[in-house]
């Protein structure tokens, strides 16, 4: 079986990486903030197996780390760091986050989630 997913390795891993699936969906989280004991709420825009998308409306220091709960499916609890972010739409914020820490049954059940997802989109096409 191959993966289709992938084109032929060049060598270069963030070109790999950039290939990797990506689901647009939004996914309801609660972030952890760990300085401040506050739990901010926000959603999941995009996600891939290595990082997210998030819409909050709070500033979220680059570098930062957190704890992140999705409320829906795939129900996952990991730590991600910021990245970038970017005003985006009124007084909210888009937030780049790569995940940092995730538990490896979290990690699988992302892969498989991202994989029915596209499934499931691809059929209807």
């Amino acid at each position: 079986m191959t993966d289709q997913r992938k084109p032929q390795s060049t060598g270069d891993d963030a070109s790999d990486k950039r290939f990797a699936l990506r689901l647009r969906k939004f996914i309801d989280v609660v972030i952890e903030d760990p300085l401040a004991s506050m739990l901010i709420r926000g959603a999941v825009a995009d996600i891939s197996p290595t990082g997210m998308r998030i819409i909050v409306d709070q500033y979220l220091p680059v570098g930062t780390k957190y704890t992140i709960t999705m409320k829906r499916n795939p129900f996952l609890r990991l730590r991600g760091q910021v990245r970038w972010i970017r005003a985006f739409q009124g007084e909210t914020f888009q937030v780049g986050v790569l995940i940092v820490e995730a538990s490896e049954d979290d990690r699988k059940r992302l892969v498989n989630f991202l994989e029915l997802e596209h499934q499931r989109l691809s059929g209807h096409a």
